[in-house]
């Protein structure tokens, strides 16, 4: 039998909180505050395809959700719009938000940043990244509720392991940052109505790139962090550190953000569990156009059944993004999901369709060594970020002043090997946005991005020649099924809210390499420090020299890892990002010993042009180390559609 003692909702939470209130007065007619007129339009149509048909006895009929579905994909495209860029000072409010979903009718309440993404933060290399951070939620059960035994962590989900819904804190996803006091410390925790200030000092030589934050509070990850609670986070990049043409590209950010409403239904009835047979009244994921509508034991396969997880781009279902011909852009894209990975492309075109090619620049906030790749496919699990350059021309076929191409996505449960097969659980393919591209009859081809190698910060200095002490050399292992943990060296434990020992202590300054099996089935976290892939077969995605924090490949379930130690002591947090299976206990940390500001002591060594300060230009013939930053200029592939 489950155990649980989870404490009744308070009064306050049953009546909903001021920010929400004033929310909907604001936008009683709007439906989602849309501030310009299509959108308004576009919301209210949204809202018709949904209200028309509501049942106040609870759940939409697949007829119901047939036709609304029908009635937003009719809708005309609307522009992608920029998530607002916070201003100095950084002031993080988290509070209940409104996603629409025209896909289903109306829309969900749940906790956000006041919008999905939240508003987007920039930092530039050597400055302190401070944020006030406001818990705006209502009351609700705390880590007091959270009466989990050991026995009932690392097993099979089940509603005692999600509790402490409306606490919260904040992680700053991939910034190589440390872990400890008013840093990026996931251990601090802000109740409701109480506040946290983080003080972040960020490197002089953190390299520029794409992150992101939302909320990491144990047992409650995947329902905020999961359920909305999330945005960008840029680290811009010095002057003069990339070539002019890649400086040069406009900048298109795409947050995507994988909807389950189904397992966010689930959570939330998990997260308010008093008993096994008993919830409180349930105040957020529920449907404003089905009232009656919530999450049951008897309802749970047919909801998922019928409800698949649709992808949204910066909030927005289905989007346009409009690009001139011939010319191209740089999308920083970011994925938050609960557990599914995606995969996006570009689809094969028709008449009046657009010749559009991908070229990778970065992952995980991290530039390539070898820049660009071209690619077919992009791969994201969850937490993972892709720098992706763009270019589009109309084929001959192309009639009229615009052409276009689709832009699908294919989101998969948890892939596994089995007999030598990838096999999925599930999956889901669909149409993200919508590329149209502005003809130019006078526009000449865009010119191949030539081949670059941007200067290193040393922390990010090739480590696939370094020389490993034999006592750093490890085995981590994540268990396919069960338990769910984080094993090192064979030893592991499941973390409870109180958090288990240290799986190691790993001297500062010094490189790791850990051989890494189960990553295949777990999307591998790594906290404070990057790692760069020295080894792995059979994935076209994950190549050797290639770094990252957040790792899923679909083709293999081992590789080989290097890691700097650098610089930062003190907490490593490390763990699953399928965030139920964090909230499960598949989280670990290590213990960085030695003195605060070590430094990677072979880093020079490997790469006499890497930097341990500020951005000192890029390298010139004469440097000590120095090599060609550019290789010799490609021939152009041959385009059929001029």
């Amino acid at each position: 039998m489950l155990r649980t003692a989870f404490a009744t909702l308070l009064v306050a939470q049953a009546a909903v909180p001021s920010a929400r209130a004033s929310a909907e007065d604001a936008c009683a007619d709007r439906d989602v505050c849309a501030s310009d007129e299509a959108s308004l339009l576009q919301t209210k149509a949204t809202r018709r395809a949904g209200s028309l048909q509501a049942s106040s006895g609870g759940a939409p009929s697949r007829q119901q959700l047939k036709a609304a579905r029908a009635r937003a994909e009719a809708l005309e495209p609307q522009e992608l719009r920029d998530p607002e860029e916070m201003q100095r000072p950084f002031k993080l409010k988290l509070q209940e938000t409104y996603l629409p979903t025209p896909w289903i009718g109306g829309g969900f309440w749940t906790r956000g940043y006041g919008s999905i993404p939240g508003p987007t933060m920039r930092i530039k290399p050597g400055e302190k990244l401070e944020i006030e951070f406001e818990n705006d939620l209502g009351p609700g059960p705390g880590y007091e509720t959270c009466d989990i035994s050991l026995a009932e962590l690392g097993q099979a989900m089940n509603p005692s392991l999600i509790c402490a819904l409306n606490s919260s804190n904040l992680h700053t996803h991939g910034l190589h940052v440390g872990g400890e006091g008013d840093g990026d410390n996931i251990l601090r925790l802000a109740k409701p109505g109480e506040k946290m200030k983080y003080v972040i000092p960020v490197p002089k030589n953190h390299m520029g790139g794409t992150h992101w934050y939302h909320p990491h509070v144990h047992h409650a990850t995947a329902a905020q962090a999961g359920g909305g609670a999330h945005g960008a986070l840029i680290v811009d990049d010095p002057e003069d550190y990339l070539p002019s043409e890649v400086a040069s590209m406009p900048e298109k950010l795409m947050f995507l953000s994988l909807v389950n409403i189904a397992k966010c239904m689930r959570l939330e009835a998990w997260g308010l569990l008093k008993r096994k047979s008993e919830t409180t009244d349930q105040v957020l994921w529920k449907n404003d156009a089905y009232p009656g509508w919530k999450w049951t034991e008897e309802n749970e396969k047919e909801l998922e059944d019928t409800i698949e997880p649709e992808l949204v781009v910066n909030g927005q279902f289905r989007p346009k993004m409009t690009l001139d011909e011939s010319k191209w852009y740089r999308l920083r894209m970011v994925f938050a999901s609960i557990e599914q990975r995606v995969e996006v492309w570009l689809a094969d075109g028709g008449l009046g369709a657009a010749n559009c090619e991908f070229q990778l620049i970065g992952k995980d906030g991290v530039y390539l060594h070898e820049a660009p790749r071209p690619i077919q496919r992009i791969h994201l699990s969850s937490g993972s970020r892709a720098d992706v350059a763009v270019q589009c021309d109309c084929t001959w076929r192309a009639n009229g002043p615009t052409c276009g191409a689709k832009v699908m996505f294919r989101s998969v449960w948890q892939p596994m090997k089995a007999m030598g097969n990838v096999v999925t659980m599930s999956e889901t393919v669909a149409e993200m946005m919508t590329l149209e591209v502005k003809r130019d009859q006078g526009a000449s081809p865009a010119e191949p991005i030539e081949p670059f190698e941007v200067r290193r910060p040393c922390y990010l200095a090739d480590l696939r020649t370094a020389v490993v002490p034999r006592a750093n050399h490890h085995e981590l292992n994540l268990p396919m099924i069960s338990p769910l943990v984080v094993q090192f060296d064979g030893h592991g434990e499941v973390w409870s809210h109180k958090g288990p020992p240290a799986l190691a202590n790993l001297p500062v300054g010094e490189v790791q390499e850990w051989e890494m099996t189960g990553m295949q089935f777990h999307p591998f976290h790594l906290h404070v420090n990057n790692y760069q892939i020295t080894r792995i077969f059979g994935d076209e995605y994950y190549m050797p020299g290639d770094w990252h924090d957040t790792m899923l490949p679909a083709g293999t379930n081992t590789a080989t890892v290097r890691l700097s130690m650098d610089r930062h002591i003190g907490t490593m947090i490390a763990h699953c990002h399928i965030l139920e299976h964090e909230d499960n206990g598949m989280m670990a940390w290590f213990n960085i010993v030695g003195e605060e500001g070590t430094l990677d002591a072979q880093a020079q060594k490997l790469d006499p042009t890497c930097y341990n300060g500020a951005y000192p230009g890029p390298v010139v013939a004469g440097d000590p180390g120095a090599h060609p930053t550019r290789a010799p200029r490609r021939p152009r592939p041959g385009r059929w559609g001029r």
